[in-house]
């Protein structure tokens, strides 16, 4: 039985066992993605990472079976920023939707998000658009928010026996496919017993009639984001505070009126100088704080959000349409501006702007805000709760920078 050392604390595993058993075992909480109990590793992830005395590089927990005498660290700066960086590429890199997702609220990706501080994503999409294969009479895959883990596989392979899924193609160009390839539906070695979609992390194997009920949000847990936000001074007696809708539903600012009687004491702290929600036509000096909803959708909306960020102390991106692009930036992957435009108003539109001038000028790609100025605090949801922003603008009219330990959550 191996003993060894997890962040300093003896602890012995069976033979055999993993890196991972041990840290478990050890209390240290090593975060995974395509690891499954019950199934073969797959290692292919790299959450899992650990540190081991004496190596130059780290190694994959799940994969590395203990040996006697190891020396385990799990919690370094650089393993800690690792794991945050592939969070973020694995949501960069496909089409996380996560408000019209059936698996947001109960998804291992986006709870990883949280629990990592990842608020926002700083890349930019490389995977092209994947059509949704509906296929199959209770089951869908949408390939767009699979991450590879390759978990459907292996409990296909050697829970099920079926072998019907595997991974076609390289590099950009993998995915699961049935098979070998074409359509789940045509498959004729699957036996529909839904272990694929039990095991699946995210929502890109999820089952049609439950779907189809909708989203079944669960209790909000604590607030999660940045705590090196600055915090405003007051320019007066109160803060001057101004909200933004750029491409969007409203809905988050419907989340800011959800607030109800809450309004009222924030009310006493506050001016509200410009916003939807009053009678202001030009964006004022000397803002303390800016809260703005949605995407960067138009020249326009560019144009007020540039001179919202120059005048504004503080600004804040309020919601996913803000925060990763949302639903608003559903138009990219279809063809852009210019296809959007040829079917709403026929031939001769383009991304300059459709043929009637005094309708905006779309750009040709819609952009979260933070790829246009710079934020100083990302709030996610579609949309954030009313008790998320009730906190967060607490703290910021009190002269705090918000205590953001663990509540957020994308969709």
């Amino acid at each position: 039985m191996p003993n060894l050392t997890v962040d300093g604390r003896a602890v012995s595993v069976r033979p055999g066992g993993t890196v991972l058993e041990a840290c478990r075992a050890g209390g240290a909480a090593v975060p995974t993605l395509c690891q499954l109990d019950g199934v073969s590793p797959g290692g292919s992830c790299r959450l899992c990472l650990v540190e081991v005395e004496g190596l130059p590089r780290p190694l994959p927990a799940c994969s590395t079976r203990a040996w006697e005498g190891m020396e385990i660290a799990t919690s370094s700066e650089a393993l800690r920023r690792h794991r945050h960086n592939v969070v973020e590429l694995l949501f960069a890199g496909g089409h996380h939707v996560c408000a019209f997702c059936p698996a947001s609220g109960r998804c291992e990706l986006q709870a990883l998000a949280r629990d990592l501080g990842v608020d926002h994503v700083t890349y930019g999409g490389t995977r092209p658009f994947l059509s949704l294969d509906a296929s199959r009479p209770r089951f869908a895959l949408d390939p767009g928010r699979c991450v590879l883990c390759t978990r459907c596989v292996r409990v296909c392979a050697e829970v099920e026996g079926a072998r019907t899924l595997g991974v076609s193609g390289r590099g950009w160009r993998s995915r699961i496919a049935a098979d070998g390839g074409g359509r789940w539906g045509d498959s004729t070695s699957c036996t529909d017993c839904g272990k694929c979609v039990a095991a699946c992390p995210t929502g890109a194997l999820f089952e049609k009639a439950v779907a189809a009920q909708g989203l079944a949000h669960p209790e909000p847990q604590e607030l999660r984001g940045s705590a090196a936000v600055p915090v405003p001074g007051a320019s007066g007696p109160r803060l001057r505070v101004a909200t933004l809708w750029l491409g969007g539903c409203s809905g988050c600012h419907m989340s800011l009126l959800d607030l109800d009687e809450r309004l009222l004491d924030l009310a006493g702290r506050m001016d509200l100088v410009y916003s939807p929600l009053v009678d202001a036509k030009e964006f004022p000096e000397a803002v303390d704080l800016c809260l703005v909803e949605g995407a960067v959708a138009s020249e326009d909306h560019l144009s007020l959000l540039r001179r919202a960020r120059e005048r504004s102390r503080v600004l804040v991106s309020l919601g996913d349409c803000a925060v990763v692009g949302n639903v608003t930036a559903m138009r990219d992957p279809v063809g852009g501006a210019e296809t959007i435009l040829r079917r709403a108003f026929g031939e001769g539109a383009g991304p300059a702007g459709p043929r009637d001038p005094t309708l905006p000028r779309l750009l040709e790609r819609v952009r979260p805000v933070h790829q246009a100025v710079e934020v100083d605090l990302f709030l996610p949801g579609c949309p954030p709760s009313a008790d998320l922003i009730h906190a967060a603008l607490s703290s910021l009219l009190a002269g705090r920078a918000p205590d953001l330990a663990g509540r957020y959550r994308f969709g």
